[in-house]
């Protein structure tokens, strides 16, 4: 039976059922025979309102060597929420100082690097990591494993700084998670996490980055209430605009000294909102799918998007009459996705036809592509969200 991650109550309400949800980030030559959606629910807590998905794919399946290949430092808004992260990090910590900071998920060490003058020691962990485990790194000391096969007091000198960026929302157990943090860290401890914010997402109108690998939905009450089940305390938490997903959440904390105020909120109105919300998107991705189908004239998308497979399934169109998508990286010229029936062509190598139509399909770079297809003369500019 199913239980909420963060109350362990099994009882649900059904916010969105999405059959035959595709897999994102799966690139390649187009072969849908082999990259089959999972059918797949939203669900909300009935208890405390915490939103997860149903089902749990197999890692395998989820996390193929083209999701893994992704590296923080090539994404210029990615190297921007790192330093939004520092800038909390910094906020946050005042004149405290600290002798071992731990990264969770560290990817490329870009972040660990730039915290790593507040510290003696730093110590990276994510499995991606798994040939280079055990070195020493540009001064980091690396662990290719999972930060559950990892004993924080034994194993590494005991972190009393640890952060954490767009990992909890993939981990299916976060309390353990957080039990194990406070039992083998310092007591002294600061913890910064950052994670999808829910609620932005919904604001945002961002429903297509509900996608397999985030099993966990977050908002800062439900933060609040994990922290407290797990025995921390919260400390101060930041909204960051310009991250993931529709926005993202930056929350510290610390384990508990003292016995705290459980968090209380109104679960019942999360959720009518939540499912206002989505009845909201539904309507608005079938008026756009509608509009894409009466477009006259050339049609380009704009924007390799890791997410094009759950945009295409929400318009309920596979952009198989797009030209093609369009894309400032000159590295991505010929991609495919395995998926979706479209080529990725760079920006500067495609011809484009005088008042064509654009299709923004990066939505995480939706402002800056707006601004960039303007000056094409475009005849229509779709897009599918809240710019």
């Amino acid at each position: 039976m199913l239980n909420c991650a963060i109350c362990e109550h099994n009882s649900f309400h059904v916010l969105w059922d999405l059959p035959a949800l595709p897999l994102t980030e799966k690139h390649g030559p187009f072969s849908p025979e082999t990259t089959p959606g999972y059918d797949q629910q939203l669900l909300s807590c009935a208890h405390c309102g915490h939103v997860q998905l149903a089902h749990k794919l197999d890692p395998d399946i989820l996390y193929t060597p083209s999701a893994y290949a992704y590296r923080t430092s090539q994404s210029s808004s990615t190297r921007g929420g790192c330093q939004f992260f520092h800038d909390f990090v910094l906020k946050v910590k005042g004149q405290e100082t600290f002798q071992s900071l731990l990264d969770i998920g560290g990817n490329d060490f870009y972040l660990a690097k730039m915290l790593a003058p507040l510290v003696t020691h730093t110590t990276v962990i994510d499995p991606i990591c798994t040939s280079q485990d055990g070195q020493v790194i540009d001064g980091l000391y690396v662990l290719g494993r999972f930060v559950e096969d990892v004993n924080l007091h034994d194993d590494i000198p005991t972190p009393d700084l640890v952060i954490c960026r767009h990992v909890l929302e993939h981990i299916s157990q976060p309390k353990d998670l957080f039990i194990q943090l406070f039992e083998q860290c310092s007591p002294e401890t600061l913890y910064v996490f950052e994670i999808p914010c829910f609620d932005m997402l919904v604001e945002a109108s961002r429903f297509d980055a509900i996608f397999h690998q985030h099993y966990h939905y977050y908002d800062i009450d439900i933060l609040k209430k994990l922290i407290f089940e797990a025995g921390g305390e919260y400390v101060q938490h930041a909204h960051h605009y310009q991250g993931p997903c529709g926005g993202s959440l930056l929350v510290a904390f610390r384990k508990a000294k003292v016995k705290q105020i459980k968090p209380t909120y109104d679960t019942q109105s999360k959720i009518q909102k939540r499912q206002e919300a989505i009845v909201n998107y539904q309507s608005m991705m079938q008026s756009l799918g509608r509009q894409l189908h009466s477009l006259h004239g050339q049609i380009y998308g704009y924007g390799a998007s890791l997410m094009l497979a759950t945009l295409s399934y929400h318009l309920q169109n596979d952009l198989s009459g797009l030209i093609c998508i369009l894309d400032d990286d000159a590295s991505k010229d010929g991609w495919g996705y395995q998926n979706v029936p479209v080529t990725v062509r760079w920006t500067s190598q495609e011809p484009l036809q005088p008042h064509s139509n654009f299709l923004i399909t990066s939505l995480e770079n939706i402002r800056p592509i707006f601004q960039r297809v303007l000056k094409m003369t475009p005849r229509r500019i779709l897009l599918p969200g809240i710019i």
